[in-house]
């Protein structure tokens, strides 16, 4: 199922609305026939359906609503992650610059380490196991770097590479949450039988007039298929067609690579 993130836009979606539109169908016919064979069924069930069936779609659909504008504000969430992160390796790197060349050599090169860390071992894999450990390690000393590299540089200097580090950490812990934050698979299965148990009363609503019966009930399985669909692209905001680039960690950690940055002038300096 899972496979399914990364084909064509198109193509996902296409397929989550024929399956919808075919159980919705599948639905309808089943219904009208049941109908047909006592017509007295149609009334037994009539009251249900009218009581309960279009409240439930109701309620359905606007769980549907609900779940697509938290999978959308993770979206958010992980896009502004994505960008602190950036500016955190950009501030550290300029800051880092401020020290004698040696040091600030070596700094860009522990910077680098750690891009190429959540590059290439924690990106890959976080929507799925999460945090990696060796990337974990990597920021740590970085940390322990900032502390004792920069012993000898002026207090502001060191208190600002500090603050930085600890931005750089809190922008990694949230792109983590963002990225292993999806939606368990118990609650997709319990979506899937809800969508069943509508489009069943929507098709026994109109059981008795078969044309009627269809098109109502394609037209919400289609509905229906649009909303899942759309949850399902979103869940994992780092995978998938549409998942958020690497792009802007991938050119700063270029830039890092390049060498230190131009000298920044140190907190508190020319006061």
């Amino acid at each position: 199922m899972s496979s399914i993130l990364y084909w064509p836009l198109w193509l996902s979606s296409l397929t989550f609305y024929a399956v919808f539109a075919g159980v919705a169908l599948a639905l309808s016919l089943a219904a009208s026939a049941w109908v047909r064979r006592s017509p007295g069924r149609q009334s037994a069930v009539g009251g249900l359906v009218g009581t309960i069936g279009s409240p439930m779609m109701a309620g359905f659909l606007f769980w549907m609503g609900l779940m697509a504008a938290i999978e959308l504000r993770d979206v958010d969430d992980a896009e502004r992650a994505v960008r602190a992160e950036v500016s955190a390796i950009h501030a550290l790197h300029t800051l880092g610059a401020s020290a004698a060349p040696a040091t600030a050599a070596a700094w860009s090169a522990q910077l680098a380490a750690y891009g190429q860390q959540v590059l290439t071992r924690e990106w890959p894999t976080m929507s799925w196991d999460g945090a990696d450990a060796a990337t974990g390690r990597q920021l740590a000393r970085l940390r322990i770097d900032a502390l004792q590299r920069f012993g000898a540089e002026s207090p502001e200097l060191r208190g600002a590479l500090d603050r930085g580090v600890q931005a750089l950490s809190a922008a990694r812990d949230t792109r983590l949450i963002v990225a292993s934050g999806h939606i368990p698979i118990l609650l997709w299965r319990a979506m899937l039988i809800c969508a069943l148990i509508v489009l069943a009363f929507a098709a026994l609503a109109h059981a008795n007039q078969a044309r009627a019966s269809r098109w109502m009930t394609l037209l919400l399985g289609l509905f229906i298929g649009v909303q899942v669909h759309a949850v399902y692209v979103i869940d994992r905001p780092f995978e998938g067609a549409i998942a958020i680039s690497d792009a802007p960690l991938r050119a700063a950690v270029q830039r890092v690579q390049a060498g230190p940055a131009a000298p920044a002038m140190q907190p508190g300096a020319g006061r």
